[in-house]
């Protein structure tokens, strides 16, 4: 059997979100399984993806963008062509919510299903419309739905049922990059990364109403009574006269690791979380976690963060923060057992065990 993987959602340059997780997906496949995977690919990323995976079977490139309306057409008459060319049978994974509709029954589908944020949080007609009609039908009709957490999980089977085809494999992360640094690798970063503060809190995500950016900088106003020295380090801002602020307009997984290596803590108030990578990501490093208590995030980081109400004012929640904060870190070698089950092989392996099984 073959199975023919959807990675036009792959972007090496931003490769975060649903792309890391389909480039990891395939990255840390099995070579056997490699060998019967076939990828497809858009104009823009069909030369990156014939560097990065030159293991697997085939790239296919197709003309239609990911979540383009064409890939309706256009994806199923491609599947149709390669089981009627290699004359074997075709197993079709969608690493995201969207999956064309595909009639022909002898396909097996699989789709992941991130999170319900478009119903859960930024509902809209359209968005409900899409999710109780498209998305609904791709769940019935596929042999599994791989979702991030047991968050999730509950969500899909609230909106949809179908709770024996729901399996939840974690994300992973890459321990190699996000580590904690050793001392004489921080003093040399220290000159590479100079405009940094000696003392920050840091935030890292999006201007997204989810992510709570405001809410952390409130939080830092309030930490800050406490902590004078400390800037806030983030990329992304939305006073431009505050001179506490260090903003950051470039960064890359080496600056990151750097940043979670150094900060007094890492602020992460989100309000929806499937899963949540950047605090387990800072935990790898060795920061101490300031996590909302909602959704998706107590699940994934259990107690290795400092949690907070975020439908409380940041005022009222500071002097536990400070008390939390003030409290010695845990063993690393504790957090760092922890971490270890989230592993980009194991997802891998359980996801093609799934479909090859």
């Amino acid at each position: 059997m073959l199975c023919v993987v959807d990675c036009r959602c792959i972007n090496l340059e931003k490769n975060h979100g649903i792309s890391r997780y389909t480039y990891e997906i395939i990255k840390n496949a099995p070579k056997n399984i490699k060998q019967n995977l076939i990828l497809i690919a858009d104009i823009k990323n069909f030369d990156v993806l014939t560097k990065a995976f030159e293991e697997v079977r085939e790239i296919v490139k197709i003309k239609s963008s990911f979540l383009s309306p064409y890939e309706n057409i256009e994806i199923p008459n491609v599947l149709k062509e390669i089981r009627k060319r290699t004359k074997e049978e075709i197993a079709y994974f969608s690493p995201s919510f969207s999956s064309p509709p595909i009639i022909d029954k002898r396909i097996k589908k699989y789709i992941t299903i991130h999170d319900l944020m478009h119903l859960d949080f930024y509902s809209s007609l359209k968005n409900r419309v899409y999710y109780s009609t498209l998305v609904k039908y791709y769940i019935n009709t596929a042999i599994y739905v791989f979702t991030v957490s047991n968050y999730s999980k509950e969500r899909i089977i609230k909106y949809y049922g179908n709770s024996e085809k729901i399996k939840v494999i974690y994300p992973g992360i890459d321990v190699n990059t996000f580590r904690k640094l050793k001392d004489e690798e921080i003093e040399r970063l220290k000159d590479v990364y100079s405009y940094l503060p000696e003392k920050f809190f840091l935030f890292i995500g999006n201007n997204k109403k989810h992510k709570n950016f405001s809410y952390a900088y409130e939080l830092y106003k309030s930490l800050k009574r406490f902590y004078p020295a400390h800037k806030l380090v983030s990329n992304v801002w939305d006073n431009e006269s505050d001179q506490d602020i260090i903003r950051l307009k470039k960064l890359d997984d080496n600056l990151l690791c750097f940043l979670y290596s150094r900060c007094e803590a890492f602020l992460y108030p989100s309000l929806y979380e499937g899963f949540g990578l950047p605090p387990l990501e800072a935990l790898a490093c060795g920061a101490k976690v300031i996590a909302s208590n909602c959704t998706s995030l107590p699940e994934i980081l259990d107690e290795h963060a400092i949690y907070i109400d975020v439908f409380k004012s940041p005022e009222e929640n500071v002097l536990e923060v400070i008390e939390k904060l003030n409290q010695p870190k845990s063993e690393f070698e504790v957090i760092s057992r922890y971490i270890s089950k989230y592993n980009w092989q194991v997802l891998s392996k359980k996801i093609f065990d799934f479909i090859f099984s």
